[in-house]
């Protein structure tokens, strides 16, 4: 059937349509990883199904026309941008080595999503926020700086008071939403952009600073801690932690542990890595709890129990590589481990952490 012609700007009143009725419905939730659906529209980084969104603005029902070629067509004739949804094992790999350059249009917008030139380009394909920094943002009232490896990385916003939407509510919420934080250095036009590496969110303040045009206005600046930092690093109150608020029962630990990813504002009087710390700990406890002893993936018994008594398992975060920094029950499993190394080093642990993520998906909704 040839799909009937309509403008450019009925197909964004689709897509303002698909966002107000459709997005949040329960049938509409992981619709980028359906196999039903392998391609998307990229508008200003967000991505729409490209048959229901051409069904929408020509009132054609979408098993009446064919997808692939045609549409893409049909809507790159009309400007519009699509990209192929990340498929199987043959996916692209998000790993960056730090001190690297990158290339920011081939080797990290382009194929991994965000907007390519952003501050802080959140990606609707990957689970995924890319900040950049440098030195040309002082200009517009950035002054990002590094103290004893946590980073201080202002938000956006270059005219008047900052607010928590868009960029910066997505720092802020990037636990609640399985999003990891990956920092870049621009090196300067043409010379690509040095990797930093991967952080946690712990914390946001409220400065002080002038915008573009040099009148003074609140800012936002999110402190940032590195990813895997050892646990003896952190500097522990040995009294503390036997007051550490760990509840004894399961519906008592994840409303701590789902209180523990909402971001803190107002102070830097703690250190941000003993945030972290603290707040992680919390999200462990109850997802040890939920497992029940039982490893869940391979859904066996612990291997062996630890000194305390308590089965031996492992968190595991199915949205990085890496292990560690803030998480959330939503996207932490506690595992073997034997399941832990065959997912990050296995030939199929790819498929295993897919299949784990599902499982998540059910037993935290």
């Amino acid at each position: 059937m040839v799909i009937k012609a309509v403008s450019k700007e009925r197909i964004n009143s689709a897509m303002l349509e698909f966002d107000h009725k459709f997005r949040s419905r329960p049938e509409w939730q992981g619709w980028k990883n359906d196999q039903a659906h392998r391609y998307a529209i990229n508008e200003g980084g967000e991505l729409y199904p490209t048959k229901k969104i051409i069904s929408l603005a020509t009132g054609i029902a979408a098993g009446e026309f064919s997808g692939g070629h045609p549409t893409n067509k049909y809507l790159k004739k009309r400007g519009f941008t699509i990209v192929e949804l990340p498929r199987g094992e043959g996916e692209l790999v998000l790993q960056f080595t730090p001190g690297a350059v990158y290339d920011r249009k081939t080797e990290i917008n382009g194929p991994f999503g965000g907007s390519r030139q952003s501050g802080i380009a959140a990606s609707a394909i990957y689970p995924v926020i890319f900040l950049f920094t440098g030195e040309s943002g002082e200009q517009y009232g950035y002054a990002d700086r590094c103290e004893d490896g946590v980073y201080f990385y202002t938000g956006e916003g270059r005219r008047g008071a900052m607010t928590l939407t868009r960029g910066n509510r997505a720092i802020a919420e990037h636990a609640v939403d399985g999003r990891a934080l990956h920092l870049f250095r621009l090196l300067g036009k043409g010379k690509g952009c040095a990797y930093v590496g991967e952080f946690s969110c712990a914390d946001m303040f409220t400065p002080t600073r002038p915008d573009v045009t040099g009148q003074d206005r609140k800012a936002i600046v999110f402190r940032l801690v590195p990813v895997g930092i050892p646990d003896g690093m952190i500097e522990v109150d040995e009294e503390d932690e036997d007051k550490a608020d760990l509840p004894d029962s399961l519906a008592a630990a994840r409303m701590a542990a789902l209180a523990a990813c909402k971001l803190a504002s107002g102070g830097v009087g703690q250190s941000a890595s003993r945030k972290i710390y603290q707040r992680s700990r919390k999200v462990a406890h109850y997802v040890l709890m939920r497992a029940q002893g039982a490893c869940e993936s391979c859904e066996r018994p612990a291997p062996f129990l630890k000194k305390d008594g308590t089965p031996y398992l492992e968190p595991h975060h199915v949205n990085r590589l890496s292990d560690g920094g803030l998480d959330h029950p939503r996207y932490v499993a506690a595992v073997c481990p034997s399941c832990h190394r065959e997912i990050h080093s296995g030939v199929h642990g790819a498929l295993l952490n897919r299949r784990l993520k599902q499982r998540l998906e059910v037993i935290e909704g």
